[in-house]
């Protein structure tokens, strides 16, 4: 894979539109490099529609999203899925769909350029001509994993860099070749645990989180063995049950950090941690920095309002790629050695 193929030779790098999708409640948070176009949406509307473009979409809803996926099948009738927060969509080129949301719901969108795609899988994989198949409600570890990351990114305002974006543009358009061409295996509707059952267990964490759960009570809280447990929910999310407890903390702990002035001790504890020490270990291995370091740096960004750039645009800020970095890597392997 070369994730700085050129989108052709001839061919100029494309236009995104400024918003993916239709009027939001709130402004949209966006990213770019010349070949993928990422937008944050903190708050849909109720109902919104769109025609997709010459660009690849994946739709990745925010962990307590609800969503109604409108679209066509092949044979031109209506069809209407369902897709929550550990669900994706994958939308060829040129796909009407549209959204109604359940629920209050946000939603990144990853717009792909079509030609840099097909270039990329070109050299990669020997494809001439790869082409997608439309995908909703989709369970996908690697493209939930970088949702996640990039999501967490925008919600302190620190936007990925040009660079970063097209190295992942070509790990994302391998991705997609390999799972959703046709005449490639697809991903099932579900991988591991079932929907029911993992939607149960993510309810169990959340609501538990500073009671310093493990595997074992989550286990017997969905009625399964934590070694059946364990196996099942490392092929439905891609991580181990262990490291998807501990990044809850941390991001339970990151909110924690932004929106309130409690002491550093109470916040380990109502995420858990029986100590302040222990916790700042973990959120220094995690983050890059100390919890004290991540508030000032939160409450600085609060105080002072991003530059911008002719255009409204927020300009990229580069400091945030190593760490969403480390997570994509190491979610696409474990999700292309589940998922193959």
């Amino acid at each position: 894979m070369n994730p700085s193929i050129a989108t052709t030779s001839a061919r100029p790098a494309p236009t995104f539109p400024a918003n993916p999708l239709l009027q939001t409640p709130e402004p949209a948070l966006h990213a770019h490099c010349p070949v993928m176009h990422v937008t944050y949406h903190a708050q849909l509307p109720e109902r919104l529609r769109q025609q997709s473009d010459d660009t690849i979409r994946v739709l990745m809803p925010g962990e307590k999203a609800a969503l109604h996926v409108e679209h066509r099948s092949t044979d031109g009738r209506a069809r209407m899925a369902f897709v929550r927060g550990h669900h994706v969509s994958v939308i060829p080129p040129h796909q009407l769909f549209g959204l109604s949301c359940q629920r209050p719901s946000d939603l990144i969108v990853i717009q792909l350029d079509r030609a840099f795609f097909e270039a990329t899988v070109r050299e990669a994989l020997g494809v001439a001509q790869p082409r997608l198949v439309e995908r909703h409600a989709a369970v996908d570890p690697f493209l939930t994993e970088t949702g996640r990351s990039l999501r967490s990114e925008f919600q302190v305002h620190r936007n990925p860099s040009a660079p970063y974006l097209r190295a992942l543009a070509g790990v994302i358009a391998i991705h997609l070749a390999k799972h959703y061409s046709d005449g490639q295996r697809v991903v099932p509707d579900h991988v591991g645990l079932p929907p029911h059952k993992l939607s149960r267990a993510q309810e169990f964490i959340e609501t538990h989180l500073e009671e310093g759960i493990g595997v074992q009570q989550v286990a017997s809280a969905i009625g399964m063995s934590p070694f059946h447990f364990s196996r099942m929910f490392k092929l439905a999310t891609g991580r181990s049950p262990y490291l998807y407890i501990t990044t809850r903390r941390i991001e339970r702990a990151k909110e924690l950090l932004r929106s309130s002035r409690l002491p550093l001790v109470d916040v380990a504890a109502a995420v858990g941690f029986q100590t302040q020490g222990h916790f700042t270990n973990v959120f220094h291995k995690y983050t890059g920095m100390t919890p004290r370091i991540f508030r000032l740096s939160a409450q600085e960004r609060d105080r002072t309002p991003a530059p911008s750039q002719p255009g409204g645009k927020t300009p990229a800020h580069p400091k945030s790629d190593f760490a969403l970095g480390e997570t994509a890597r190491s979610a696409n392997g474990a999700a292309i050695g589940a998922c193959a």
